[in-house]
């Protein structure tokens, strides 16, 4: 790696570090997320380009949840999609807008696996406060409330684990 690689390497690190880019929020949140994933007992499936290589040529599999995992003692497949938010928007949290959700559900159904939305609330995109793991089918509007979203809180820093076709 010459001087050049290293330097670019070294801007590419710190725009992932310190931007406040949604793009590199929602990754760092994604990577948070990814790292709760023991890799003893989950295998990552798929997973979404970056914004690089879309930008190089779209790639369409990107319209899909981030992840695709699968639980190794099992072979069950389900997906997660994550979602960072800074707060609440007059008293409700926006997730995600109608086409999306459109998708995503098409997508649980064509593969008939689960899709669960995991969403990062407060504190830092590689530090929520709060979080919550709700099922797909339980996250019926774009807009939540925090009486449907409650229901589905986790520890931020607590590891993800799968029991009996539902993610803890």
């Amino acid at each position: 790696m010459g001087i050049l690689d290293t330097g670019i390497k070294i801007l590419q690190d710190i725009k992932y570090e310190f931007s406040d880019d949604p793009f590199m929020v929602g990754l760092r949140f994604e990577d948070y997320v990814q790292g709760l994933f023991s890799k003893k007992y989950f295998a990552i499936s798929e997973k979404t380009h970056s914004t690089e290589t879309n930008q190089k040529q779209y790639v369409e599999s990107s319209m899909n949840p981030d992840f695709v995992f699968r639980y190794m003692p099992t072979g069950k497949q389900f997906a997660v999609e994550c979602k960072y938010r800074s707060g609440l928007k007059e008293g409700r949290l926006s997730w995600s807008y109608p086409k999306q959700m459109k998708r995503y559900q098409e997508f649980s159904h064509k593969r008939k696996i689960p899709v669960f939305i995991v969403i990062g609330l407060g504190g830092e995109d590689n530090e929520p406060e709060d979080m919550f793991n709700i099922p797909l089918e339980e996250a019926k509007y774009p807009d939540l409330y925090p009486s449907v979203i409650n229901r589905f809180s986790r520890l931020p820093d607590k590891p993800f684990f799968w029991k009996n076709g539902k993610l803890y």
